[in-house]
């Protein structure tokens, strides 16, 4: 009779047990959906270097694309001629040497020292003295400094185009050609001095102004 109370007992005790898990509710899925998104745990964000492009909250900073305008057929057609023909380049030094030749002309004319006599005239004809001699070395250097630009810039355009390279021996090229045409008038000695000091000036130009 013992025993079997005691094995009664233990199957009352079974029952319980499991009409209480039976009862019980069910635990949430321990697994992750594919499409459910996990937001980065906030030690996670607070561990993220503060240059990292990060703002508050773990959250990626917006990125701003800056727009990039095309050129028009016109502008390309218009930055073709103007870099590569030579004959554009040349005709443009031409005019920039000669107004810069114009402008040194007339500042340096105003420094010019009065002749003998001069002293004696009025200060309406020492003006015009003045303007005249002015105006002449005006002229004087507007046509050395054109007769410069235009050669060395078309010089060099076709050593480039020749070479078919752009570097500093373009320069040493065209400036050594460029002194000798201009020294023509002091025989061979003085074209070789022309073509050396105008090689050694143009290099050192590119290399302070850092073209090549």
């Amino acid at each position: 009779m013992g025993l079997l109370a005691k094995a009664v007992r233990k199957y009352g005790v079974a029952v319980a047990r499991m009409e209480e898990e039976s009862n019980r509710p069910p635990l949430a899925s321990t697994s992750t959906p594919r499409d459910t998104i996990v937001e980065p745990a906030a030690s996670e964000a607070a561990a993220a270097p503060s240059g990292s492009g990060q703002g508050s909250g773990g959250k990626e900073a917006p990125r701003r694309y800056k727009k990039v305008e095309l050129p028009t057929q016109e502008q390309m057609m218009m930055d073709d001629v103007m870099n590569n023909n030579c004959m554009v380049k040349m005709v443009l030094s031409c005019v920039m040497g000669g107004v810069l030749g114009a402008g040194m002309g007339i500042f340096f004319g105003a420094f010019e020292p009065m002749q003998p006599g001069e002293e004696k005239l009025g200060v309406m004809q020492t003006l015009r003295n003045y303007g005249r001699q002015s105006l002449s070395k005006s002229w004087s250097y507007a046509k050395g400094f054109a007769a410069f630009g235009a050669l060395y810039s078309g010089s060099e355009c076709v050593i480039e185009q020749t070479r078919a390279k752009h570097d500093i021996y373009n320069s040493a090229y065209a400036g050594c050609f460029t002194g000798g045409v201009m020294a023509r008038s002091g025989g061979k000695e003085g074209m070789a001095m022309g073509c050396a000091t105008m090689a050694a000036l143009s290099v050192c130009m590119d290399r302070f102004m850092d073209i090549h």
